[in-house]
């Protein structure tokens, strides 16, 4: 060290006074020097605080630890360090040799405010440590209430935690004997190659970063395989490095079923589609084409529908006009502003021949489960026939009253010059007067029996119908002879003479009144959505069926009507089930009483075919039970082809019959089945299914017998076509007895709810 000023020296010093001089007498902190056996030699001012915590002076002996330590470092000749606590204050103690002088040179430094600023350090990672760990038990209860499984590993792909479901339902490992490990280290279910699969996926994320989703499949400890969505990510830490990879498993089992069901539907729906014999089409709210049906794709645009579907009706310039397009155009604007279905009658080019022709098109909005509108759909009648010859309509009164009472709709037909009306349908059941009571009803009449409430917008509508020459759409009160009032809704058309003049009104009455009472509900419940989508669906299906007996009457030949009357009947056992699902005890209408609905599809059938069925008697064996509608819709469509059939084509007028339908639980797949020479057993030998609960459905009639030249799985019959593709739909089998009558019997495994 340096020399140093106004050093201290002292006779006792005697020839030491050289090395004195080498320590300040001022230094702000204690120096002391020792010889090797640990006696002072020397000590400044600063030093006094630690000589009197040992009790000694200088000339005196260090006490016999600090004495240790002196002899310690004088035999190692290295330095060493001590902290020392002296009354309040807290010093460092440094021990410097000095060879050939044998003494030690003991430096100290206060070191008091550092040691308490590492004491509050300390306490701060304390209070950080507590903290962090309170905030690791709460993620951890948070992750085990998220309902899917979720891990999270660190970087080398070891596992860090898990919550409850992981470790339950996937490893079967409690978490603690997880923690730590990778997954190829763990003894599960999972197969060995799988779990290296897995494992080598996570490590490259960890590598790469980021986020990453798929999909696998993933057996759980019970045994059943699930389809598991997987969605991971990766996140850095304070070095941004990525540290920690965090994974959820969420189970789509259930959403791959319903995809799955969702696109047998829409199968189901395009091939009912093709079914309509008119022309279908529905498209979204810009205006693109969504779907068709065949007879629109080929007769209207001569195209494919995949050549259709994801446009616009501009983008088919050379097979619509432009002032045609216009017009179309106008319509759905106008359709899409007042939010009311429409009626126009419009030019077509049709594909064929170039050949242009008149339709009526009918349009409305659709909305999604949200209750938003989705987009437009729209069926065309062509009417081209009945422009050329109006007399057409003249015939039509039996088949008004067939279509009305069907539907429970009165159609009225008022000549406007004779100022009278002519009524057809469900008058009785929906006003209590009788058939003959009702024809003397004239256009005042009418107006006298609407509630005085709704009197004058009703009598205006129409009159403002008129003077726009366009379809008009009411809803008003009417009276019933009882004094009673139902919910009416009113549509109807004007018809124009070769000149131009109107001269007719055409229109349909239906009781609404469920409709509105539902509507009522959800407005002051603000709940149900659900059954007003049954209910629209009823009343849609029951406006095709009045359709198609509309398109029917420009026909005189029978074989063409009893094509329509099919399809009409086919698409009135899907309306009845809809209306089973309205009023079902289900209060999530997820299923319904197939027997209700069973005796009302039958009894509807029967009315169809009045001419027919006068001397035919239907018996009913039935349970109730309670079916979802994905199987209750093909279900339905199979019984009305079997009894249809029956109707037309197993009996003559001169001879009774009986037409018999058993719907049964059975205990397995072989009950009832009786072995028959007759008997046309198909794919009933399906091993698969023996043995299974299900469902015993039977459909019998005392007739002719089924004709033996005919394979009823190889026919031209759409009916008999249909039965097998649905009976193949809902995974059932089916058999042919022949012989003297015929009997259809299928079976098919009940539901699951």
């Amino acid at each position: 060290m340096s020399s140093i000023k106004n050093a201290e020296k002292t006779k006792e010093n005697g020839d030491e006074g050289k090395w004195i001089e080498q320590f300040p007498a001022k230094n702000p902190n204690p120096v002391i020097r020792v010889k090797t056996d640990g006696t002072v030699l020397y000590a400044n001012r600063a030093a006094t605080p630690l000589l009197k915590s040992w009790d000694v002076e200088v000339g005196g002996k260090l006490p016999k630890t600090l004495k240790s330590l002196v002899r310690k470092v004088s035999g190692r000749e290295k330095d060493e360090e001590l902290e020392l606590k002296v009354g309040g204050r807290v010093y460092l103690l440094t021990f410097y040799y000095e060879p050939g002088e044998e003494a030690i040179n003991i430096y100290s430094f206060d070191i008091s405010s550092r040691v308490q600023r590492e004491k509050e350090t300390k306490k701060k990672h304390l209070r950080l440590e507590k903290a962090l760990w309170n905030n690791l038990q709460i993620m951890e209860t948070m992750v085990d209430t998220i309902p899917a499984p979720v891990y999270y590993k660190d970087r080398e792909g070891k596992y860090m935690g898990c919550n409850r479901l992981f470790a339950d339902q996937i490893i079967g490992l409690p978490e603690e004997k997880i923690k730590g490990f990778k997954l190829t280290e763990l003894e599960t279910i999972i197969s060995p190659a799988t779990a290296r699969e897995y494992q080598q996926l996570d490590m490259e994320l960890l590598r790469k970063g980021g986020k990453q989703v798929y999909e696998t499949v993933i057996p759980y400890l019970n045994g059943e395989e699930r389809e598991i969505h997987v969605s991971r990510a990766v996140y850095r830490d304070e070095t941004e490095n990525f540290a920690i990879l965090v994974g959820v498993l969420l189970d789509i089992s259930e959403l791959k079923k319903v995809e799955k069901a969702l696109r047998d539907n829409l199968q189901f729906q395009e091939t009912l589609l093709d079914a309509i014999p008119i022309p279908v089409f529905y498209k979204d709210m810009r205006g693109i084409y969504l779907g068709c049906n065949e007879l629109f794709a080929s007769r209207i645009l001569g195209l494919p529908k995949e050549n259709i579907v994801g446009h616009s009706m501009r983008e088919f310039e050379d097979k619509v006009p432009r002032e045609f397009a216009d017009l179309y155009e106008k319509y759905d604007l106008k359709l899409l502003r007042e939010n009311e279905s429409q009626y126009y009658e419009a030019k077509v080019r049709c594909a064929k021949k170039g050949e242009i022709r008149d339709f009526l098109i009918t349009k409305a909005l659709y909305f999604d489960t949200a209750g938003k509108r989705a987009g437009i759909v729209g069926i065309m009648q062509d009417i081209t026939e009945r422009k050329k010859g109006e007399e057409i309509l003249q015939k039509s009164e039996e088949r008004y009253q067939l279509a009305a009472e069907q539907t429970g709709q009165i159609i009225y037909d008022y000549d406007i010059q004779a100022d009278r009306d002519d009524w057809a349908g469900a008058i009785e059941k929906l006003t209590g007067y009788s058939f003959e009571e009702f024809q003397k009803f004239n256009i005042e009449g009418w107006a006298s029996h609407i509630h005085p409430e709704d009197r004058k917008r009703a009598v205006k509508a129409h009159y403002d119908s008129f003077e726009t020459d366009t379809p008009y759409h009411e809803e008003y009160r009417f009276m019933r002879k009882d004094g009673s009032y139902f919910y009416a809704e009113d549509r109807g058309i004007f018809l124009k003479d070769r000149s131009g003049r109107i001269y007719r009104m055409l229109g349909v009455i239906k009781d609404i009144t469920e409709r509105k009472a539902a509507e009522e509900a959800l407005e002051k419940t603000g709940k149900i959505r659900k059954r007003e989508i049954h209910h629209r669906i009823k009343n849609n299906l029951q406006v095709i069926s009045s359709l198609l007996e509309l398109q029917a009457e420009k026909f005189d030949d029978e074989e063409v009507l009893e094509a329509f009357r099919e399809s009409q009947n086919r698409v009135a056992s899907m309306a009845i089930i809809h209306e089973e699902l309205y009023g079902s005890k289900d209060k999530d209408m997820l299923t319904l009483d197939f027997s209700a609905y069973l005796r009302k599809l039958t009894a509807d059938l029967l009315n169809s075919y009045t001419l027919k069925s006068d001397n035919i008697r239907l018996e009913l064996e039935v349970e109730e039970i309670f079916i979802g509608i994905d199987t209750a819709v093909p279900l339905g469509i199979i019984i009305n082809e079997l009894v249809s059939n029956s109707l037309k084509h197993a009996f003559t007028p001169e001879k009774p019959g009986e037409i018999r339908i058993s719907f049964l639980r059975t205990e397995n797949y072989e009950n009832g089945r009786k072995n028959s020479k007759n008997s046309d057993n198909g794919n009933g030998d399906n091993a698969e299914n023996k043995g299974q609960n299900g469902l015993s459905l039977i459909v019998s009639d005392s007739g002719e017998g089924f004709p033996e030249e005919i394979d009823f799985r190889n026919t031209d019959s759409l009916g008999l076509q249909l039965v097998n593709t649905l009976v193949d739909q809902i995974g059932g089998t089916i058999e042919l007895k022949k012989g003297r009558g015929t009997e259809f019997s299928i079976r098919f495994r009940e539901p699951e709810k």
